[in-house]
């Protein structure tokens, strides 16, 4: 793995304040994988905006939503990746907001002084932009939960299309014992995961879900030893990646889309998929007849 940095990320972290969540972002071009990881361990990897009271908001973004905006659309184009890996940095995967940030927010919001209103500070659509982007990408992805995982650090794993989880490991959607519901994407994409009933329960309880739970309710794909965590994903995402780009593109939104086309539709798109993809059809059956 080798670090990278993108022209349009650096642009905006140069503006960005000391606090703001951000990323590391390392590429292995052998073997095509991008690893994303969450690098603020002091703090469990809660999310931060910095102080975005003080920041302009464009459209209604901050410069948190800026920056996520940019990294997801270079990951996206990055020719070197097909396969992007999500994980946390030190203990956790992520912690969710940061409450202390959140606690300033509100109190802020409730100032007459405030840029904001109460209902335009938290509750809108920016909160869940980071999962929207991240299922935006057209390229697998993998989140590697190393620890904790909670409320938006929640959101965030479930907006994978896959999930590896050390043993040690647990979700939480931790909203009600905020005081709020699940604004990060978490009521579209946990029942999609597990079921109506299952992700009500554990979204109207805020109880922790252990990594043997999450497998048996199909969260989590592998569980494995924290110290063979690494390893495994890995073996996975390069696996993964083997496959030609328009192939794994195709078979995600044939995927993605079939939740909501009738199975006639959903195998015609998947034709037209292939015809798109024939040139990489021909040459990975070529290179394993050649093979046999």
């Amino acid at each position: 793995m080798q670090e990278v940095s993108y022209a349009s990320v650096d642009r905006i972290i140069a503006d960005a304040p000391e606090g703001m969540t951000k990323f590391k972002i390392e590429v292995d071009a052998e073997h095509h994988v991008g690893l994303v990881t969450l690098n603020r361990p002091e703090k469990l990897n809660a999310f931060s905006m910095g102080n975005p009271a003080d920041q302009p908001r464009p459209e209604g973004w901050t410069l948190f939503d800026q920056y996520m905006r940019a990294v997801t659309q270079e990951l996206k184009f990055d020719k070197r990746i097909r396969v992007v890996v999500v994980t946390g940095a030190g203990r956790a995967f992520s912690a969710g907001a940061d409450i202390k940030d959140w606690s300033s927010l509100e109190q802020k919001a409730s100032s007459a002084q405030s840029p904001f209103t109460r209902e335009g500070l938290m509750i809108d659509e920016s909160t869940a932009m980071m999962a929207i982007w991240f299922r935006h990408l057209m390229k697998p992805t993998i989140a590697m939960v190393n620890g904790p995982a909670v409320g938006m650090g929640a959101d965030l794993a479930a907006s994978c299309d896959m999930r590896v989880m050390s043993d040690d490991a647990f979700f939480q959607w931790a909203y009600v014992l905020n005081g709020l519901p699940p604004v990060d994407g978490g009521t579209w994409l946990l029942p999609r995961i597990v079921g109506q009933a299952k992700a009500l329960e554990w979204m109207l309880t805020g109880q922790r879900v252990s990594a043997s739970d999450a497998l048996q309710w199909g969260l989590a794909n592998h569980v494995v030893a924290a110290d063979a965590l690494y390893d495994r994903t890995m073996a996975l995402a390069q696996h993964i990646a083997k496959s030609a780009p328009n192939v794994l593109q195709a078979v995600r939104f044939g995927v993605e889309t079939s939740a909501t086309l009738p199975m006639q539709e959903s195998v015609g798109m998947s034709y037209m998929s292939a015809m798109i993809c024939r040139e990489d059809i021909r040459r990975q059956i070529v290179e394993r007849a050649a093979a046999i």
